[in-house]
Formats: structure tokens, sequence, C-alpha cells
């Protein structure tokens, strides 16, 4: 019948259950009324949300973290991380609807961006960065790898963007100035591209034999 709240009052301190339905009273153990069949709904403890968080934490130990950390967008993962990937994706999800976008945490949402850069969605990647970033602003990944899905997807102009910020957070980051450098050439901005792959190469010189050497 579409009434799914049951009430309680005191009579004589005992506790009875009045039916929504007939209002009917009912005992308190009741699961559903005598009278006209309503059934009375248990009570379900609500999700806690540092359970969930708990739980994130879990599928994310399992999945080479220090390496996504380290900005590896062609991190592979193995059979049982695979599935842990796709648990971790269901509990992200289970919890923003619950508690709002960016509960999934920083971690799990650099975890999916890579996931769904790897199997070549882009603007999913994208909008997992962004929730990173939103999270913690100031660690380079979030800005790292959303040039890098940006760069994929041929808008060169915001990858040079978000390689800029991530130099700012770490002036020292190799990885940044080379992609900044490749953004940068390939949006026709030549000399300022070889300065930004000059210096890439002074922090890392192993970065001269990559075969977007110039």
């Amino acid at each position: 019948n579409g009434k799914h709240f049951s009430i309680r009052k005191n009579i004589t301190e005992r506790i009875v259950m009045i039916c929504p339905n007939c209002k009917s009273e009912m005992p308190d153990d009741a699961t559903f009324c005598t009278r006209c069949w309503n059934v009375v709904p248990t009570h379900v403890e609500p999700v806690k949300r540092e359970n969930m968080e708990r739980v994130i934490e879990k599928y994310v130990s399992m999945l080479s973290l220090p390496l996504v950390l380290k900005i590896d967008t062609h991190l592979r993962f193995d059979e049982k991380q695979t599935k842990a990937v796709e648990a971790l994706k269901e509990k992200v999800k289970e919890a923003e609807e619950r508690f709002g976008e960016g509960a999934g945490g920083f971690k799990a949402h650099i975890i999916l961006g890579i996931t769904a850069f790897n199997s070549k969605h882009y603007d999913d990647a994208v909008e997992h960065f962004n929730i990173a970033i939103k999270l913690e602003p100031e660690r380079k990944e979030g800005h790292h790898n959303k040039g890098i899905a940006l760069y994929s997807l041929g808008k060169y102009d915001e990858a040079a963007e978000c390689f800029d910020k991530s130099i700012k957070i770490d002036p020292i980051h190799a990885m940044g100035w080379y992609s900044k450098a490749m953004a940068l050439i390939y949006s026709n901005k030549l000399h300022e591209g070889i300065r930004c792959y000059e210096k890439a190469v002074e922090i890392d010189p192993e970065l001269k034999k990559t075969k977007f050497s110039v």
C-alpha cells in the first residue's frame, strides 16, 4: 500500500506497534499487521561513512598504490587486482551516492582515473582526476594525470595547463616538464616546447632515450 513507517507508543509502560495503514495495535516484535496484513519494515542500521572508507581503503591497498602515485598511467593489474578495481568502483559509487561527490577519496579516484585511461575512456578519466584535484589540489598526481588524459583527447592547450600546475607543485618533476613539452609541441609552440624538453632532460637525462626526443 506504499506506507512503510511504523509508529511506536507507550501504553502503561508497555511498548506496542501501531500499524501505519489501519492504526491497529500490534506486538512490538510483529512483522505484519494481523488485521490488514500490512508488512512492518525491519530496522536497518544506517551505513556509517567511516565504515565505507575502511572498505574502500582495503581495496585501494590491493592496487599497487605506490606505483599509482608515481604517475604510471600504463599501470597494469593482475586478475585479483582487476576484481579489486571493479569492487572499488562499486564501493566508491555507493559511498558517493550516500555521502556526496568525493566520498570515495583521493587515492580511489586516482586509481579509477588510471583504470579508465587504460581502457581509453579518456573523458571518464578526466572526471575522476577532477574529483581527485578537488579533494587534494596540492598534489601533482591529479593535475599530471588529468593532463595525460586531455593530451590523449587531443586537447593539447588544456593538457599543457595541467602539466604547468603539476610543475608548480613540484618544479623538479621531470615527467611534468617532459609532458608539457610534448603538449606544447603538438600545439605548434615548438620553441617553448623545446625549452621544456631541455629542462626535463636536465632533471632526468634518461628521458633522452624516449621515442619522442626532439
